[in-house]
């Protein structure tokens, strides 16, 4: 298979995952309109269940799995992973039409089920293409973040029997729940999001090590971190001193990196693109505050605090999701041309996403501050809060409408910044 027919093969399945993106974040207005008007067709459990399986299943696995199987250009899709992923998305698309009329029925938990098996062969895939990336990089760094996501099904493995147990809306119940989320978070996201830096460093001709203590810090730090959703329902002084070292082994990781990173220097910062350079920083601040957000909630009156102001919880969720890795994905699609920002409008829905993550991100956490000062409502909160959501899905929109009717090649400097990566 020639290099050009990988390329635009990867792109289509981007675009496929960047079609999961507009669908979760059409639903995800949905919801906040909800606050505003009633709709008489939604019911807001199901639908939200709808939009998050979308949004983790669909958009993340997917585009990162594409994006780390592309390998800058170097890597294959063959034709397996092309079956797989078809497999995946229809998947995707049958949980998306299912949970909001069913919820978690059983054409849900078969759809659910279906894409664990295929994932995990996906993911087999994923790990045989990186045995040739270096050792103490971004190879060790990617099957962390694998073998993080196999951990994580191990929480939604136990809500079968748990809800056949009648125990569905026990603590235990959510501990389950909170398993899945916490290693997909802080894990499988945040490994693959390194994993990637890593990799395009490596690419590009930059020697990262990163030592045996660096990484098991994080990986450490990851685990008993988990802790923190166990806090809000038992909060005994074992469980945040358990918090309290995992939050401090992170930001010693965190240190280690940063030592690690300030050696590429202005260099790696002049290989990167200007819109690119935008993304990536978004996705750095929000890498940055998941730690800081995450340190202090090792003090038992500011967990308490985050666990029971809902607006904190979606901050975080969002921050981590839309913030980190759909910044990071975009900048991967602009670095390698996926994204012609020749095109005046392409640029816009870019202007429309970034901004669309930011004002969303900044509205959810002041509010949430306000509410936990006892400040009450700001005037026209869930007006503005919908109305900075709405302009992601409308970004997405132009982004993929673009994608579809232009070349899979970017401008002609871009193609000579990036021969040969």
């Amino acid at each position: 298979m020639s290099a050009p027919i990988i390329r635009s093969s990867a792109r289509f399945w981007f675009q496929v995952a960047l079609f999961d993106l507009f669908a979760a974040a059409v639903i995800g207005v949905l919801l906040r309109a909800m606050y505003i008007v009633e709709i008489p067709f939604v019911r807001f459990r199901p639908w939200l269940h709808g939009h998050s399986h979308t949004a983790l299943l669909g958009w993340l696995f997917i585009g990162i799995a594409v994006t780390l199987l592309h390998d800058g250009g170097r890597g294959d899709l063959t034709s397996r992973s092309r079956w797989l992923l078809g497999g995946l998305q229809a998947a995707v698309l049958t949980m998306l039409v299912s949970f909001p009329i069913q919820g978690y029925g059983a054409v849900s938990i078969g759809a659910s089920t279906v894409h664990m098996i295929l994932g995990y062969a996906l993911l087999y895939a994923m790990w045989k293409a990186s045995w040739s990336w270096p050792k103490k990089g971004s190879r060790a760094l990617l099957r962390f973040a694998i073998g993080f996501f196999v951990l994580s099904t191990l929480g939604i493995l136990t809500i079968g029997p748990i809800i056949a147990s009648g125990n569905q809306g026990t603590e235990i119940y959510y501990w389950s729940v909170q398993f899945f989320l916490h290693f997909q978070f802080n894990g499988w996201f945040w490994f693959a999001a390194m994993a990637l830096g890593v990799r395009w460093a490596e690419r590009n001709g930059f020697s990262i090590t990163i030592d045996q203590l660096t990484m098991g810090l994080w990986v450490v730090s990851a685990i008993l971190t988990y802790a923190l959703a166990i806090a809000w329902s038992e909060p005994h002084p074992a469980v945040f001193a358990t918090v309290s070292i995992g939050v401090a082994l992170q930001v010693w990781a965190t240190i280690r990196t940063l030592r690690i990173l300030k050696r590429l220097g202005a260099q790696a910062h002049e290989r990167v693109l200007p819109w690119a350079r935008i993304l990536i920083g978004i996705a750095l601040v929000s890498m940055a505050m998941k730690v800081l957000v995450q340190a202090g909630v090792a003090i038992p009156q500011v967990a308490v605090m985050a666990f029971t102001v809902r607006h904190y919880v979606m901050g975080f969720i969002h921050m981590n999701t839309l913030g980190t890795m759909t910044c990071l994905l975009l900048a991967y699609a602009v670095m390698h041309g996926w994204c012609d920002l020749r095109s005046p409008s392409l640029r816009t829905g870019l202007w429309l996403i970034a901004s669309g993550i930011v004002l969303s991100e900044l509205m959810l956490f002041a509010q949430g501050t306000l509410f936990w000062a006892g400040w009450g409502l700001i005037p026209g909160h869930y007006w503005q809060i919908t109305a900075a959501s709405a302009l992601i899905p409308i970004g997405v929109l132009v982004v993929l409408v673009k994608g579809l009717t232009q070349r899979p090649t970017g401008p002609p400097q871009m193609v000579e910044q990036f021969k040969g990566i």
